[in-house]
């Protein structure tokens, strides 16, 4: 959902939910547009996470927000979730990146340490990178759970190279949404105004 803030700016808001997802009747259509929308906010918010300056900080808010993301696709889908599960295999998935991909998005996190200018590269670098991770995570789990699978006969081996295809899918993803949302709002708080000065008439 789009809106506008008080500057005129294009805004993406986020729905802050309980985790519950209406399950109902729901035709096949309707499901794969709802996973969509799911994939899609959590890429927002995941790539809004490499936003975060401090190095490392931003892969363990990433993670979060892939577990939440998998969460919710399990309730729409009606497979009962697993934590320990959903972790093993995002961790999993992005071992399969192999040292090279798995060590770049590392790299880009921890490069911001680096002052000014490691930070400008490292914002840049893992906002898109958490954005396709997220997105290729969300589309792993959609793809299993629509052919009726569950956690317990997930083998992310036999999708690696699906979500290498999704992670490429993603990159593009995450650089459009972030070309046409400048900001990804879930609360936003007006800044105080400050304070006129007070005055004194001459003379007085």
């Amino acid at each position: 959902m789009n809106s506008v803030n008080d500057a005129g700016q294009k805004v993406h808001l986020v729905e802050e939910t309980d985790g519950q997802v209406e399950t109902g009747a729901v035709s096949p259509e309707e499901r794969l547009k709802r996973a969509e929308k799911i994939i899609k906010d959590h890429v927002l918010v995941g790539a809004a996470s490499g936003l975060v300056p401090g190095p490392g900080i931003d892969m363990v808010l990433a993670f979060g927000t892939q577990l939440n993301l998998v969460r919710r696709l399990s309730q729409l889908y009606g497979v009962p979730f697993r934590e320990n599960a959903a972790k093993s295999t995002i961790t999993a998935l992005f071992g399969s990146l192999g040292a090279v991909g798995a060590g770049a998005i590392a790299a880009m996190s921890f490069v911001k340490a680096i002052p000014v200018l490691g930070t400008a590269v490292g914002v840049a670098g893992t906002s898109v990178s958490i954005g396709a991770f997220t997105y290729a995570i969300g589309k792993v789990f959609q793809q299993h759970f629509e052919s009726n699978g569950t956690f317990l006969d997930l083998d992310p081996g036999a999708y690696r190279a699906y979500f290498r295809e999704m992670m490429k899918r993603g990159k593009k993803v995450a650089e459009e949404e972030a070309e046409d949302i400048e900001e990804v709002v879930v609360v936003k708080k007006r800044p105080a105004k400050a304070a006129k000065p007070a005055t004194v008439e001459a003379g007085a």
